[in-house]
């Protein structure tokens, strides 16, 4: 069932800019030119990062585009409680133009709800948006691949499918440094810290996510965003016999590109239902 959506709907200042637009095992999301016209002389793009702390926006303000990841300053916003990472984009992304930056991007990712970004993490926690999200299968006596529950906190579990890829955590004596160091525990609100799915069967979350897209570049110090990852199906793939851009899936597996490749059989999904997935999610990259 969808769940409400409530955010209002923002005025654009430009249309969205430059999206990292990736094949999909259903379709082909072609790269748009930019809402600007050419400028040469100039280095065209990087992605800048500096995960121990802000990068010099003297850096970015050199390139034409500078687009920041969201490991830039990695080690102060996992270390917050909560987490930080998209106010900190921000924080870059104003210093960057402060400093002459003619272009700038944020990342954002529409396959993975990453709980570190507060919008994310807002409706996470909220009942009200659980159909947003792919869940873990009901639980039985097998384990899932994934823990459920935080690594730091056994009685910290979610019914949300997340894996542990790229995620911060509590450094142990066998981990002593992991991808973004918590203090006493990782904070990523109500639940644990993970990469989760957001589930674009519903339509309620593509009319959101479209809404904060266009919020996002409808700001003074921000251009266009990096919109990450992308679904593939093999049941697409093979109805094709691999015509379709982005087949065969291997990033590592079908499904979303990088999670655990036991990602289907932790939340309990049929090739089917992959193949849903996989064309709601191409069908809110064409809407946003």
């Amino acid at each position: 069932p969808e769940s409400p959506g409530a955010s209002s709907t923002p005025t654009s200042r430009t249309p969205m800019g430059v999206v990292g637009a990736a094949p999909v095992g259903g379709g082909y999301l072609g790269a748009t030119p930019p809402p600007w016209p050419p400028v040469w002389g100039i280095a065209t793009i990087g992605m800048v990062c500096n995960s121990s702390g802000f990068t010099d926006p003297s850096i970015g303000a050199r390139l034409g585009i500078s687009s920041y990841d969201w490991s830039n300053a990695k080690a102060l916003w996992a270390a917050a409680k909560p987490m930080t990472c998209e106010e900190l984009l921000d924080e870059q992304a104003q210093r960057t133009k402060d400093a002459g930056g003619d272009r700038v991007f944020v990342y954002r990712n529409l396959v993975k709800a990453l709980p570190w970004f507060s919008s994310v993490r807002a409706k996470l926690d909220d009942p009200a948006y659980a159909g947003w999200f792919v869940k873990f299968r009901p639980q039985d006596s097998t384990p899932t691949t994934s823990p459920r529950c935080a690594r730091e906190n056994a009685t910290k579990c979610s019914i949300f499918y997340h894996d542990q890829e790229q995620t911060p955590e509590v450094p142990t004596a066998d981990d002593p440094s992991p991808d973004g160091s918590c203090d006493g525990e990782c904070d990523c609100g109500a639940n644990p810290c993970g990469e989760y799915l957001w589930d674009h069967r519903n339509s309620s979350l593509r009319r959101w996510l479209v809404r904060e897209t266009a919020a996002a570049v409808s700001r003074s110090f921000v251009d266009g965003l990096f919109l990450d990852d992308f679904w593939c199906s093999n049941v697409l793939c093979d109805e094709s016999a691999d015509g379709l851009a982005g087949c065969p899936c291997g990033d590592p597996v079908s499904g979303p590109t990088e999670f655990d490749p036991d990602w289907q059989a932790d939340a309990g999904l049929s090739d089917e239902d992959v193949r849903d997935l996989t064309l709601a999610w191409n069908a809110t990259m064409g809407a946003a």
